[in-house]
C-alpha cells in the first residue's frame, strides 16, 4: 500500500509543530491575534470565515525569515506567489501559482476594506505587467517575499514605495 506523499508531508508537519515548545506557540499566537484584530460576523449560513482566515495567516507568519527563492513554493524559498499559494494550501484552499492566475480569482475589493488573509497586488519590475503580491495581515500590514537576497518579511502598506505601486486588493475567502 501507497501513502501519498502529502499524508507523509502532513504527519511530518504535525511532528515538526509538536515539537515545538509551548512558550513558541504562545508567543506566535499572540503575535498572530495581535495583527489579525478582531474576527469578522459570521456568514448569513453561519460559518465565518475568520478560523480559516487565521490559518491562512498563521501559516505565512510561520515563514517569517525565510529567504526568497524565484519559483519557490516552500519553506526553502519563496517567491510572491509561492507564499500565498502555501499558506493558503496550509489551510487547506487551494489557490493558483502565478500572481496574473491569483489576481483574477475571487472578488477586488477596496485597501479600506481589506482583512486579513487578502490578497494585495503592486506594480513591480520593468513593465507594467509585471506583478507583486503580498497576504494582508490587518492594521495596515502585509507579509510577502520581496525579491533574490531578501527574507519573507512584513511590512506597512502605507509606505510610499507600496501606495505607488498598489493596483488592487482581492478576497479569495468569503
Amino acid at each position: 500500500m501507497r501513502i501519498p506523499i502529502q499524508t507523509v508531508v502532513f504527519s511530518l508537519l504535525l511532528l515538526l509543530l509538536s515539537a515545538c515548545s509551548s512558550v513558541a506557540h504562545r508567543e506566535q499566537a499572540q503575535r498572530t491575534d495581535d495583527i489579525t484584530g478582531p474576527e469578522p460576523a459570521p456568514l448569513a449560513d453561519g460559518f465565518s470565515p475568520a478560523p480559516l482566515r487565521k490559518r491562512v495567516v498563521e501559516s505565512a507568519l510561520l515563514q517569517l525569515g525565510r529567504p526568497y527563492h524565484f519559483g519557490g513554493s516552500e519553506p526553502g524559498g519563496f517567491d510572491c506567489s509561492g507564499l500565498v499559494q502555501y499558506a493558503y494550501s496550509e489551510a487547506g484552499v487551494v489557490v493558483p501559482r502565478s500572481t496574473r492566475e491569483q489576481r483574477g480569482t475571487g472578488k477586488i475589493i477596496r485597501l479600506d476594506d481589506a482583512q486579513p488573509g487578502d490578497l494585495l497586488f503592486y506594480h513591480f519590475g520593468r513593465k507594467k505587467t509585471d506583478l507583486h503580491v503580498g497576504l494582508y495581515l490587518g492594521d495596515g500590514k502585509m507579509i510577502h517575499a520581496p525579491s533574490s537576497g531578501r527574507q519573507v518579511s512584513i511590512v506597512r502598506v502605507d509606505e510610499p514605495q507600496w501606495v505607488k505601486r498598489y493596483i488592487d486588493a482581492i478576497r479569495i475567502l468569503p
